[in-house]
């Protein structure tokens, strides 16, 4: 009978002993595609592009002061002239590493927004005032030059921290149509105007200093980070600004991968002309989703 029992377990037993052993080298061949790191994993390339979408929340406030404080308004672009909070937009970016340390990078956005609404209280706009109940067409369109070199102080094959120094040219063209009750110049007549316009621009190239890094965790995924922040008054601007994000970079092969990214964004600006103080403070959190080739 002992016989007998041993001879029908031989066959499940030696299956499990097989499952067992699959599944072993499963899990290691799984590590290990984690932990090894193929040639192409270091982090050397020369040319690297991306292409992006991203999906931001705004909050855009525009103040106009007169130069003796008699006028000092504030216009929410969101809440008060119907721009919509949440903007898609597209963004392009080339890095180019000029040596084992040094990169320069190059990213462009332009932005877009437009908006039809009709006033739901009095605006006031330098030296006039829209009334409440005026039909309204606003644009803001914004271009973004962000120009960096990165030195990498640190960089191991699979890790690089770097200290950027940079150029964030900023042009920013805010227009508002109106048609309805205008008070205009200061004064307490009421005038009824069906092609009022006034417009905003800024064109402010704002110096950036950061720290930026990034770490491969396996051969295919990386991660990292940036932080950057400048005050600076030159001329006739005044201005500062906060940047803060952080990614992630899957590569399906040597040259072609996808990232996801988060991040924060605040500046102000202020333009000081003959009559009136121009200022603007433009914040935004966004994710952006993009692809990357590099080479």
């Amino acid at each position: 009978m002992a016989n007998t029992e041993l001879t029908l377990m031989q066959p499940t037993s030696l299956l499990h002993h097989c499952y067992c052993k699959r599944a072993k080298q499963l899990l290691t061949l799984f590590i290990l595609s984690f932990i090894t790191p193929p040639a192409w994993s270091e982090l050397d390339y020369t040319y690297r592009a991306s292409l992006g979408y991203s999906i931001q929340a705004f909050d855009t406030d525009v103040i106009i002061r007169s130069q003796d404080d008699s006028i000092n308004k504030e216009v929410d672009l969101e809440d008060d002239l119907g721009l919509d909070s949440d903007v898609n937009a597209g963004w392009l970016r080339g890095i180019y590493r000029m040596a084992n340390r040094h990169r320069l990078s190059l990213t462009y956005t332009p932005i877009r927004r437009t908006a039809e609404a009709v006033s739901t209280k009095d605006i006031d706009i330098e030296d006039n005032i829209i009334k409440a109940g005026a039909s309204l067409q606003t644009s803001a369109k914004t271009d973004i030059f962000d120009i960096e070199y990165l030195y990498s102080f640190y960089k191991h094959p699979h890790t690089e921290i770097s200290l950027s120094g940079g150029l964030y040219w900023f042009s920013y063209n805010f227009e508002i149509k109106a048609a309805g009750e205008i008070v205009v110049g200061g004064s307490e007549e009421t005038e009824l105007s069906a092609d009022y316009q006034t417009n905003l621009k800024l064109h402010a190239p704002l110096p950036l200093l950061g720290l930026s890094g990034t770490y491969e965790i396996n051969p295919r995924w990386e991660i990292h980070g940036a932080a950057r922040y400048f005050y600076v008054a030159i001329n006739d601007i005044e201005g500062q600004i906060v940047s803060v994000g952080v990614g992630t970079d899957y590569y399906f092969t040597k040259h072609w991968g996808i990232g996801l990214s988060l991040s924060t964004f605040n500046l102000d600006v202020e333009k000081d002309g003959i009559v009136f103080k121009n200022s603007l403070s433009w914040k935004y959190d966004g994710a952006q989703l993009y692809v990357v080739f590099k080479y």
